[in-house]
């Protein structure tokens, strides 16, 4: 399986307009004179980092002004963070540095992967134990390795001021294949760091990470010592401790140990109620199914997931994203809950959203009847209403199967229409439906997945109608039903195109099924995903015997 070259990750960059992101900057800045709470000061914090990044990434004129915005809000949060307040005069000096920066251009903006999915706070990178390792002399100069690093730099000299360090920092983004980046300086970054030597400064290299390669974090200290920054005194500042040996960087294992790393790893910020966990697939164990009935899970990839234990109610706590990327899954799940589909919402800290723990059962494919083909149907309908969005083209996930498909050694051919654009559930499985006691089935896990790092991202309605055919196992005529019932209530007849989505559909999890049990290799988990894995497959093999039958048959037709 190593072998193998499969996708699963999507690319999801996306173009913004440089003055909307602006204002609504300021907008978020203003609200700050009424609310002026750590989470609000985080949302504006992800905001301005994100706005810093695509001006620098753009070699904007005016990227030099937004960074000193930035650091502002960085101070504030730490004072927040203290228990104290910004001064109203400060925040409005925010306000007015935010309104002056002169921006027109589109900016191209990355998805922090860490803020948005994964429960990384910024604040982790200012914690005192890690900062006490860092700030050894009276000066800092802090290098944030662009797209995350930027936030995370801001946040790391912050707290060096707060220490009563003087800390700079500046940013960069490294250029280059995955496992070789390299990384250069502007001119005046030059100059800065030429201050910072002559002045003894430890220089510290801030991201999130490293994933595979380590490559990026050894492009930038290697670039620093290049520069004339003393190897001894250059810190890798870390999310989490890297096994050396298996990173993929040309070099690695000696390249790696040559400089000082401190990993931030800690426990997550939560709501002080969210006390059990049940993340990384323990959920499963508080269902009523054995554990021979779990679905597969890369529980690396899970959000985090916590239960209450206190207070009379029980309810679940999970990691929706940090500022408007949690914001954003809020106002989902509350439309689903809005329409009777799934438990109230109810946000919470630290980019965690809570629901009641529900009485009842998840549902298995032996539950499908025309009850249930009726509510999916309504669902997917109420979907492609609530959920609209604009879209140009399906290439990426055209793209996806296509070369998923070639890479397993199956000969479909697919073909994928845009005709209701949406931000689609992309999670349709059974056993994301809860059966409760008085016979209501309610979606669960509705907001998070149309629109994170995996395919399929926007896309056609489509995608759930075949996400709910493969997952709820449904017979042709229970297929045609089930479409018949949703065009009814939606006015889409999706029938023409659903073979496409079935076959996009099946080989994207049969793909991600044999990602997840490589990377789990030796775990107990890994079966169960070699399992759906072959039921995935065994199904588009299917599909392609009938379209190898479909063919003969029209040459058959054709020479008689």
């Amino acid at each position: 399986m190593r072998g193998l070259n499969l996708l699963v990750f999507r690319d999801d960059q996306r173009s913004v307009s440089g003055q909307n992101i602006k204002a609504e900057l300021v907008e978020k800045l203003e609200r700050l004179s009424e609310c002026s709470s750590r989470d609000a000061w985080t949302g504006a914090l992800l905001l301005t980092g994100e706005f810093e990044c695509g001006l620098a990434d753009c070699n904007s004129g005016f990227a030099e002004l937004i960074p000193s915005v930035t650091d502002g809000i960085a101070d504030a949060l730490m004072l927040c963070e203290s228990g104290s307040i910004l001064h109203p005069s400060k925040l409005k000096k925010l306000i007015e540095a935010a309104r002056a920066v002169p921006v027109f251009q589109q900016l191209n903006i990355s998805t922090p992967e860490g803020f948005a999915y994964y429960a990384l706070h910024p604040l982790t990178y200012a914690d005192a134990d890690v900062m006490a390792e860092i700030t050894a002399s009276e000066n800092l100069l802090v290098v944030g390795i662009r797209s995350v690093g930027t936030t995370l730099s801001a946040v790391m000299a912050a707290a060096a001021r707060v220490r009563g360090a003087r800390a700079q920092r500046i940013t960069v983004r490294p250029h280059g294949h995955p496992y070789d980046r390299s990384a250069e300086f502007s001119a005046n970054q030059l100059e800065v760091i030429e201050g910072s030597v002559a002045a003894g400064a430890t220089f510290a290299v801030v991201d999130e990470g490293p994933g595979l390669s380590g490559s990026s974090f050894l492009s930038v200290a290697e670039a620093l010592e290049r520069a004339g920054a003393p190897w001894d005194k250059i810190v890798l500042a870390s999310s989490h401790a890297p096994k050396i040996d298996a990173l993929c960087a040309v070099d690695a294992a000696r390249r790696w140990p040559r400089f000082r790393c401190v990993a931030v790893t800690s426990e997550a910020r939560r709501p002080v109620q969210a006390v059990d966990f049940i993340g990384g697939g323990k959920w499963r164990s508080h269902l009523t199914m054995n554990g021979l009935e779990w679905p597969a899970s890369w529980t690396s990839f899970e959000r985090l997931k916590y239960l209450s234990t206190d207070h009379g109610e029980r309810r679940l706590f999970k990691f929706a994203g940090l500022g408007h990327y949690g914001d954003q899954v809020f106002d989902r799940e509350d439309k689903v809950a809005a329409a009777g589909f799934g438990p109230r919402p109810r946000a919470e800290s630290d980019g965690f959203i809570s629901y009641p723990w529900m009485d009842g059962r998840p549902c298995s494919a032996t539950d499908v009847s025309h009850a249930v083909l009726q509510r999916l149907a309504g669902y997917c309908a109420f979907r492609q209403r609530a959920f609209a969005v604009e879209l140009s083209g399906l290439n990426a996930l055209q793209q996806m199967a296509e070369h998923n498909l070639r890479e397993l050694g199956l000969d479909l051919a697919v073909d994928l229409r845009l005709e209701r654009p949406v931000l689609a559930d992309a999670r349709m499985q059974p056993h994301k439906w809860l059966l409760t006691p008085d016979g209501e089935l309610l979606k669960t896990d509705s907001g998070s997945h149309g629109d994170d790092h995996f395919f399929p991202g926007p896309t056609d309605i489509a995608w759930d109608l075949a996400g709910a055919i493969v997952e709820w196992q449904m017979n042709p005529q229970q297929t045609a039903d089930f479409l018949n019932l949703y065009r009814r209530v939606s006015g889409d007849d999706a029938r023409a195109r659903i073979d496409g989505f079935i076959a996009a559909y099946a080989v994207f999890r049969l793909a991600y099924c044999l990602m997840a049990a490589n990377a789990m290799n030796g775990s107990e988990e890994q079966p169960r995903l070699q399992s759906a894995a072959a039921a995935y497959r065994a199904l588009l093999t299917k599909m392609e015997a009938r379209s190898l039958s479909a063919v003969q048959s029209l040459m058959t037709m054709s020479d008689a």
